[in-house]
């Protein structure tokens, strides 16, 4: 027996503003913003469309607070993979930047939008409030999530949480480090499973190359943060031997 749609009586007023926000970002993971036909998803998931403007103030806000919940569903990952037991430090910032690229091969709609910010704000006016706050707090748990593997590294410890700002205070030259490894794993996942304009046409015709770039590249930059991790504990020694 076909499984009926659920109605919006039957989610209720505060479920379906996530009901429809899930349906929103699944459209939006793979083929992006101008395939969100909102009447459409709202159809399809039993919702009056009138609901959009009721939690959401229009389409252009429904589709920023549509990316800002799969950023914070990203990061939130990203970080539990973090700070679950592995290994070595080294392999836990190997799998955090391994899935934010496996993220990416999969969401290149939604990346897009998170990086390149005319496509989620085209007139400047929609990630304000509530939306701009979350982003920043979100971007700072990314950081956060980042620093504690690359303080990992550095101090030879398997962290299965957060670093605490007093710990890491005491090693501020690793958070150019951190820097470092943001910019680069942020620049990777974007340029070769993204949408980036200039290697769109090599993913689509030769993605087994652009995979093994971006294996290569993954342990490339892990071997230059462990050699800049190695100098500065070496700097550092060296000076407490001469003082």
């Amino acid at each position: 027996m076909p499984q009926r749609s659920k109605k919006s009586d039957d989610i209720g007023y505060g479920a379906s503003g996530q009901a429809i926000l899930d349906a929103v970002g699944k459209v939006l993971a793979t083929q992006g913003p101008s395939a969100v036909m909102v009447g459409e998803i709202c159809k399809e998931i039993g919702v009056a469309p009138s609901l959009v403007n009721y939690h959401f103030g229009g389409r252009e806000r429904l589709l920023a607070a549509a990316v800002v919940h799969e950023f914070e569903s990203l990061v939130a990952e990203m970080n539990r993979i973090t700070y679950k037991t592995a290994t070595s430090a080294e392999d836990q910032l190997r799998n955090r930047i391994r899935y934010r690229l496996e993220w990416t091969a999969a969401h290149p709609g939604i990346d897009s939008m998170i990086n390149y910010s005319h496509i989620i704000d085209p007139v400047g006016t929609v990630m304000q409030g509530e939306l701009d706050t979350r982003i920043g707090q979100c971007t700072i748990s990314d950081m956060v999530g980042l620093h504690t593997s690359v303080y990992g590294m550095y101090t030879g410890q398997v962290l299965d949480r957060p670093v605490a700002t007093d710990e890491s205070d005491q090693y501020p030259e690793l958070f150019e480090i951190t820097g470092y490894v943001a910019l680069s794993a942020l620049g990777l996942a974007t340029w070769m499973t993204g949408h980036h304009p200039a290697n769109r046409s090599v993913a689509d015709e030769q993605p087994e190359t652009v995979t093994h770039l971006a294996d290569t590249f993954v342990e490339r930059l892990i071997r230059n943060v462990r050699h800049e991790l190695d100098e500065l504990a070496a700097g550092k020694a060296h000076g407490r031997s001469t003082s």
